[in-house]
Parts: structure tokens; sequence; C-alpha cells
């Protein structure tokens, strides 16, 4: 069954926890499969390339590439127990002091933790990493902190010319998740590692098929 408004994708993201993007789990909805195609891109309220935005900055889903290197959502709800688990026990200046983490991940981390929300363009720029040599470098960082659960992307920021007005296209924010939970109320998850597994591990028996289970053990290590 396809779904065509926001809130219907608010009813099916509380409800499965995880929602991707695009389809990369097995067996298990993704946000292009349970939509129109129609739909995408066409800047009115029923695209889905619009709702991924609005998940993290009304609260409801956490949004990032926390595994697979694939943008996914999490329900605000699964995502303290997620984090969890997929969090490292070291803070960023540890990892990057034992040499698990370059020095431009610590460099945007605490630039984004300086700046929560801030846009993309100025990250690069805050970071000195404009240059277009040092594009991969970001990006690899960027990806490594979502996985690890030390940023989130918290939505979109409009690019506006002198006189206010919109010009170009909209850029992506980030917040470390840390300051995203505690934004809109989430609780972080404090249980020991073994007992996070056991329920993460009971929701995806209770909520997925059997493929889509596999796999996410897999990446939890249930």
């Amino acid at each position: 069954m396809k779904i065509s408004t926001y809130e219907e994708a608010k009813h099916l993201v509380k409800e499965i926890g995880i929602l991707p993007l695009s389809s990369f789990i097995p067996d298990h909805p993704s946000l292009d499969s349970v939509t129109k195609f129609k739909d995408w891109h066409t800047g009115l309220e029923t695209d889905p390339w619009l709702w991924r935005d609005r998940f993290p900055g009304d609260g409801l889903a956490a949004y990032g590439r926390f595994f697979a290197k694939k943008p996914l959502l999490i329900s605000a709800e699964l995502f303290p127990l997620v984090k969890n688990l997929l969090t490292d026990p070291y803070s960023v200046e540890e990892r990057y002091e034992d040499g698990l983490l370059p020095k431009a991940s610590v460099e945007i981390y605490q630039t984004i933790a300086d700046q929560e929300g801030i846009d993309v363009k100025t990250l690069r720029a805050k970071t000195g990493m404009k240059a277009k040599e040092s594009k991969s470098a970001f990006d690899r960082a960027l990806i490594e902190l979502q996985s690890t659960t030390d940023i989130v992307i918290a939505g979109i920021s409009e690019r506006l010319n002198a006189d206010g007005n919109k010009s170009g296209w909209n850029s992506t924010c980030y917040m470390t998740a840390s300051h995203w939970m505690e934004l809109y109320g989430h609780a972080p998850n404090l249980l020991p590692t073994p007992e996070a597994k056991k329920q993460l591990r009971a929701w995806i028996d209770e909520k997925y098929s059997a493929a889509a289970g596999v796999y996410l053990t897999k990446i939890f290590k249930l």
C-alpha cells in the first residue's frame, strides 16, 4: 500500500522504527518503495524528498547515514536504543588520539558542537575544507561521525541572497546527536549493552521479516 502524506509517513516511521530512504535492507520498506514515483521532487507537501528533512526538524525521527553509508530515518522512540549500540565508548578526541579518527573528523565534530544546526557550506568554510580536493575527506568524516551517532542531519536551511530572497539549493544542516535528543526531549538509553541488545533484538523479531532481521542482527552485532 502506498502512502501520499507526511502524516501517513509519520505513522509508518513510528510503527517500524527504521525507514531507509531507498531500499537496501532485505524485505523491508523504504521511503521510495512506499511512495509514488510521481510525487518525488515536486516541491509540494506530498513530496517525500521534503519529508526527510521535516522528520528531524519536528523531532520525530533522527536522520543520517547511521549504517551501510545509506541515509535513513530512525524513530525518536527507537533512536536512543540504536545510539546506545552504535555509539563509540570513547569520545571523538580520544579516538583521534588513539589514531582511530583523522584530524578532520575532530575539527568537523567540534565545529558542529560549537554551532549546533550549522549548514554544510558554513561547516566546510569554518573547518578550512572548502577546496575541491578536500571534499572527499570532508564527506568521509561526516559519514564516519554519523555511523557512530556522534552527529545527525538536523534538516535544511535556505540559501538567501543579499536581499533576503531564496537563491540556489537548500543546504543540509548538522547537529550533535546528543543535542538533537536533548532539544526534543528524547532521553538517552543508558542500559548495559547486553540488555540494550536484548531489547533491540525483541523489536526486530516483532516488527521485521526474517530477511530484514538477519541483516540488522549483523549490523548491530546482536
